[in-house]
């Protein structure tokens, strides 16, 4: 078979097979895409975002849409590795409420009132201890220093609280 015989019945291959999975209705995702989907009252990111890039999951109503965008921190391991976890979500910024990923903090009166946590963040992230009236709420988020190895391996203590940047008394 000659060489232009050869190109025409690559390109006739190509074409048919493109046509074929329009057909049936798969799609490539694009280069600089990313999905987010309605999960437990929130959005979790359902399709991930290119390497150094962000998704930004965005609510209305019981639906959610991902967008690109630059990572908070463009340094940050769920930048650079980014995957459908709450980290990745969290570097866009954007609706994370679906993912049941939780911290927890305690109240604790010493002289003062602040908070400890008791169950630590999920690695590459921070527990952020709120306090409230006598009471204290932890919501994952962003390490204050995603260097430091209390960010990598988040665990109950005043380091790791203080990753979180809460109100931490131990």
């Amino acid at each position: 078979m000659g060489v232009f015989a050869t190109m025409f019945v690559l390109i006739l291959c190509s074409v048919n097979a493109h046509s074929s999975h329009r057909k049936i209705g798969l799609h490539r995702r694009a280069v600089d895409s990313c999905n987010c989907v309605y999960q437990n009252g929130g959005c979790v990111i359902a399709a991930a975002p290119p390497r150094n890039k962000a998704c930004t999951c965005i609510l209305n109503k019981k639906t959610c849409v991902g967008k690109i965008r630059k990572c908070v921190q463009p340094d940050a391991f769920f930048c650079t590795y980014p995957d459908t976890s709450l980290g990745t979500c969290l570097q866009g910024a954007g609706d994370c409420e679906g993912y049941s990923d939780r911290c927890h903090c305690e109240y604790v009166y010493k002289w003062l009132a602040g908070c400890k946590i008791t169950v630590p963040a999920i690695p590459h992230t921070a527990c952020q201890c709120r306090i409230g009236w006598i009471t204290c709420d932890g919501k994952i988020g962003l390490c204050k220093n995603q260097h430091s190895t209390f960010c990598d391996k988040p665990d109950t203590t005043k380091e790791s609280c203080y990753m979180g940047s809460g109100s931490c008394l131990y």
